[in-house]
């Protein structure tokens, strides 16, 4: 038996136990209960066993007295004493077995601890190893010596799957894989011959029932009992392998790229997502420095978060965007955030990063669009399905005066609680929404207008759908366009243009600048103007009509010569001129007053409409242009008293020259022709008494006096305007002339291309086609052809004949009065048609036939107005 003793305290089942015990080479000792113990311990007890719960009192109370030994408490199914719940070192909690190779195996057990208790005090380590390693620990330990196990504790067995008495059978590499067999019994044998084995390895274990454990081995070499052993711990690392290969997988096929930065700033890993992100093989980028492909406009700042945060060795408070060169050379925007990982088994900076390229650019289209949206200075309101505002730009709500707390989340009805719009008006937005949302109406536009703390505002409102991917409308925005100022220039504008008829009826230059100067102050509120009108005979500007403010400021205010004051600049220029700083400039009419601002707008050709103000910022509006149109207005109202001043002068020189026509007439017809018809009376006496060719000459003296009367007689009469007109046919009348002009001229030949009504006095126009039929046949000879015929591009009729035609250098003179080239002629003919086509207000112009070169007498009969 061993000299070293085995306390087993009395029970039903301890002789059969003790029989085990002694059966493995220990001696035994029994006592009938625990306070006995004490008196049988002693240095040569190696091991104390117990039927009962674990007590926590008890195992001090034996130390205390021996030291380490070993507490075998046996109970009768699992205990939850404290001793269990907080074990301590050497204290074994088991069953107590009930079969009898149980009872072979505990004894074996208490054979394994007692040894190694005993071998663990005879090392005289500072520390028992027993106190570290034993039974009560996670791994799985045991001795090997030869080729089989010395020692093993109760994890090993759990490890494996044997019991005691087969790991006492078991070869020292039966349990593990057939794989690592080779490699474990090499480093054994190095081990044994002390050439330097490794320490720590990795091994697979294979339980009973064909399980594989991974497990991490560490071996040191030891003398056990006297003899050279190996103690191994091994670690079940099967779990965590496990879940080292699900990160692994995880870090490998995760979209995201995982990076690990060493604190110099060098890559040291990237995951597999960087090829398919960036299009590099992650072993490309290790050993680069991290900012090396930054975009250079975002290397200082990435740089400078990452030396922060390798200073600091905190995370990355925010993520960090920057924009990475792609290996096809493009860039692309990244998203990333780092963990400070250096004091784990990384060692360094853990970066995730993921591409926000497309959200990076739809943030920037909306980025656009926004900037766009507060841009256009109208506003913008976005609205859900349910009518709930989404948002508002800040051009709506400095209109409103509203936050956007106020409106934002709120359904759109809070306008009319605000007292924005009215009942009215909010119906016709909330029917425009609904026709919107419902799908009745791709755009719903109205106007209405809102009351606001600055005052009524004019709106064109447009409500817009919102639809996603399927078409389906989500939402409605909405647009508000003011046009206050719109409605304000249209309503003067109309005013203006109604004014326009007191200038219509204006008979003189001061009665329009009295109308001008009206309109100025009821229609554009220009309470200071007035209206300078030129005059040529003194070449002055000189006042024509003042508002009473403008008086009231001014005075009396006196003509201005040529080159005085800003007016004059307007006037010579015709460039309309508004100062906004008159004091400062050198050339303002009168000094002494306060006038602030002043707009000078010409009146082409005729004056200049002056506006001021006493204070800035008061005339730069849109009214500028209104003033324009006033002014051009005024230049139409003031050319056309100047056009009807001129008619009526020339009426009544019209006047004078018909009394005075009339006059020669009387005396023509009266005063000549009396001395004429003696004349010729006495001419026919003679002729009886004497036959000669004197008297024949005298005759055809006479007969030129009479055509030369009749011609003046017809000049005369026909220079008068035309009184009455009547729709006549050309054809008719010029067939009634011909008739007459043609009467001696047998062989000559009218012909018409086509017939027109014409509105004219029909003894004038028959005077009129005679004289040129007449001179037609006088100048074409007695076989010539008239053609008489309708205009081609304008209203009228043409004369026309084959004859030589009128030279050139003749035609400027054949209208003139007396001129003829024809020694028989008056000089009359031609004239007086002239006159009755002025007469009439038409136009007559001489052309070259289309028939031979003869001449064409072209007369258009669209009245001059």
């Amino acid at each position: 038996m061993s000299e070293f003793r085995v306390l087993l305290v009395a029970d039903g089942g301890t002789r059969r136990l003790a029989r085990a015990i002694e059966g493995r080479g220990l001696t035994v000792e029994v006592v009938s209960e625990r306070t006995a113990v004490f008196d049988a311990l002693d240095e040569a007890v190696s091991c104390v066993v117990v039927h009962d719960t674990p007590d926590s009192r008890f195992v001090s109370e034996v130390r205390d007295k021996t030291g380490d030994v070993p507490v075998f408490f046996l109970t009768g199914e699992s205990s939850g004493s404290d001793v269990e719940t907080a074990p301590q070192v050497g204290v074994i909690v088991t069953e107590e077995p009930e079969t009898k190779r149980g009872v072979g195996a505990l004894a074996a057990r208490i054979e394994r601890v007692s040894e190694f208790s005993q071998w663990a005090d005879e090392t005289d380590a500072q520390e028992s190893l027993y106190r570290t390693i034993v039974e009560q620990s996670h791994d799985a330990i045991f001795i090997a010596q030869g080729d089989g196990y010395r020692f093993w504790n109760q994890r090993f067995t759990e490890l494996t799957g044997l019991d005691d008495a087969e790991l006492a059978d078991a070869d020292l590499l039966d349990v593990l894989h057939p794989e690592d067999r080779t490699r474990i019994a090499e480093i054994y044998e190095q081990r044994r011959q002390g050439k330097g084995a490794p320490e720590n390895y990795d091994v697979r274990v294979v339980d009973d029932e064909g399980r594989i454990h991974a497990c991490s081995a560490n071996a040191q070499s030891i003398e056990y009992r006297g003899e050279y052993g190996v103690l191994v711990t091994l670690r079940d690392v099967t779990d965590h392998h496990k879940t080292e290969a699900r990160f692994q997988a995880l870090v490998e096929y995760v979209r995201d790229i995982i990076t690990v930065i060493g604190s110099d700033g060098t890559i040291r890993y990237e995951s597999p997502a960087v090829e398919r992100v960036l299009g590099y093989d992650p072993e490309e980028l290790i050993g680069q420095g991290v900012v090396d492909k930054v975009h250079p406009d975002d290397t200082d700042e990435v740089s400078e978060i990452i030396a922060e945060s390798l200073r600091t060795g905190n995370d990355t408070k925010e993520p960090i965007r920057y924009r990475f060169k792609h290996a096809d050379g493009s860039w692309r925007w990244l998203e990333s955030v780092a963990s400070n990982k250096t004091d784990t088994s990384v060692n360094g900076f853990v970066v995730t990063t993921r591409d926000i390229d497309n959200q990076r650019r739809r943030e920037q289209r909306l980025e656009r669009y926004e900037t766009i949206i507060e841009s256009i200075q109208q506003g913008a309101y976005v609205v859900d399905e349910d009518g709930i505002l989404q948002y508002v730009n800040d051009i709506a709500l400095s209109r409103t005066g509203l936050s956007s707390e106020t409106l934002v989340g709120e359904h759109f009805s809070v306008a009319r609680e605000a007292g924005i719009v009215d009942d009215e008006q909010y119906d016709t937005l909330s029917e425009s929404f609904d026709a919107v949302i419902n799908g009745e109406s791709p755009i719903e536009r109205f106007e209405i207008t809102l009351t606001l703390p600055n005052g009524e505002y004019a709106v064109d409102f447009a409500i817009s759908p919102i639809t996603d991917a399927d078409g389906t409308v989500t939402g409605a925005v909405g647009i508000s366009t003011d046009i206050t100022a719109r409605k304000r220039y249209e309503k003067r504008l109309n005013a203006l243009h109604a004014s326009t008829r007191e200038l219509t009826s204006a008979t003189s230059r001061e009665a329009v600048a009295e109308a001008v100067c009206d309109a100025a102050r009821e229609v554009l509120d220009y309470e200071i103007s007035g209206v300078m009108l030129y005059e040529a005979e003194t070449d002055e500007l000189v006042p024509a009509a003042f508002t009473d403010a403008a008086t009231e400021l001014f005075g009396e205010i006196p003509p201005l010569p040529r080159g005085t004051g800003l007016s004059w600049e307007v006037f010579e220029s015709g460039e309309l001129r508004y100062y906004e700083d008159v004091d400062a400039n050198p050339q303002r009419y009168d000094p002494d007053t306060n006038i602030a601002e002043e707009l000078l707008v010409p009146i082409p050709d005729h004056g200049v409409l002056f506006v001021g103000a006493l204070d800035e910022g008061r005339l730069a509006d849109q009214r500028i242009p209104l003033s324009k149109v006033l002014a051009a207005n005024a230049r139409a109202a003031l050319d056309r008293v100047e056009r009807e001043q001129l008619l009526r002068q020339r009426e009544r020189e019209l006047a004078r020259q018909n009394e005075q026509l009339e006059s020669f007439a009387s005396v023509v017809s009266h005063d000549l022709q009396n001395p004429l018809s003696v004349a010729t009376g006495y001419l026919e006496l003679a002729q009886e008494d004497y036959d000669g060719e004197e008297l024949d000459r005298v005759g055809n003296a006479l007969d030129r006096i009479e055509d030369i009367v009749q011609d003046v007689l017809a000049l005369a009469r026909n220079g008068q305007t035309v009184d009455e007109v009547e729709r006549l046919p050309l054809c008719r009348v010029a067939n009634d002339a011909w008739a007459i002009a043609a009467a001696d001229v047998p062989d000559a030949t009218l012909e018409f291309e086509d017939d027109i009504m014409l509105r004219a006095h029909e003894g004038r126009l028959r005077q009129l086609l005679e004289n040129l039929l007449v001179n037609a046949l006088r100048h074409g000879g007695e076989d010539v052809t008239v053609r008489v015929g309708a205009l081609d591009d304008r209203e009228g009729f043409y004369v026309a004949d084959d004859g030589p035609g009128i030279p050139a250098e003749d035609r400027p003179r054949v209208f003139e009065a007396g001129y003829t080239t024809n020694p028989n002629g008056t000089g009359f003919g031609l004239n007086i048609v002239q006159s009755v086509v002025n007469a009439h207000g038409w136009n007559v112009c001489l052309a070259e036939s289309k028939d031979g070169g003869g001449a064409r007498f072209e007369i258009a009969t669209q009245t001059r107005r």
